[in-house]
């Protein structure tokens, strides 16, 4: 119940940014939990049967911290990441293009947390800006996302340092 209120108060927060969100059947093999259109438009949330309301509210705040990124830049995209986004190859100037923009978006995440009052252990989302921004770091350094067993560990050690 308090999970859904904080979903809805969220959903209500982008839709008042003018976002519309919408939530539909994650896709097999896709790395995205969720989507942000670069024009500002939509944020797509991937859920499962097994993807936990959490997992949705953390994926949401992730998505509103890259649309608060956004705005205030002016609405307009980092043409190094424009350029990377669009990009075939996998090259290490791109890849830090994508890294420092998930970086500048989980500036938000606490002004978010707080101005739509959730109320879940705010320390799971300091573990998943950590998590996130790791797992984008292995990115930038390496040209590819860790591995399930590698993520394993990584949240290990942040529960183990969070507590939670």
């Amino acid at each position: 119940m308090i999970r859904d209120e904080e979903l809805n108060r969220l959903v209500r927060y982008a839709q008042g940014m003018g976002i519309s969100v919408r939530f539909k059947p994650y896709v097999k093999r896709s790395l995205d939990q969720a989507a942000w259109t670069i024009d500002g438009s939509e944020i797509t949330v991937y859920v499962t049967e097994r993807t936990s309301k959490l997992e949705n509210i953390l994926s949401l705040i992730h998505e509103l911290g890259h649309h608060k990124a956004f705005v205030d830049n002016d609405r307009t995209i980092c043409p190094k990441l424009e350029e990377a986004l669009d990009a075939d190859d996998n090259k290490k100037r791109q890849r830090k293009a994508i890294y420092l923009d998930e970086v500048s978006g989980t500036k938000y995440w606490l002004d978010i947390y707080r101005d739509t009052n959730c109320q879940f252990n705010i320390d799971k989302l300091h573990k998943q800006i950590d998590f996130d921004l790791w797992c984008y770091k292995v990115y930038c350094d390496t040209g590819k996302f860790p591995v399930k067993k590698e993520k394993i560990k990584k949240k290990r050690q942040l529960k183990e340092k969070y507590g939670c």
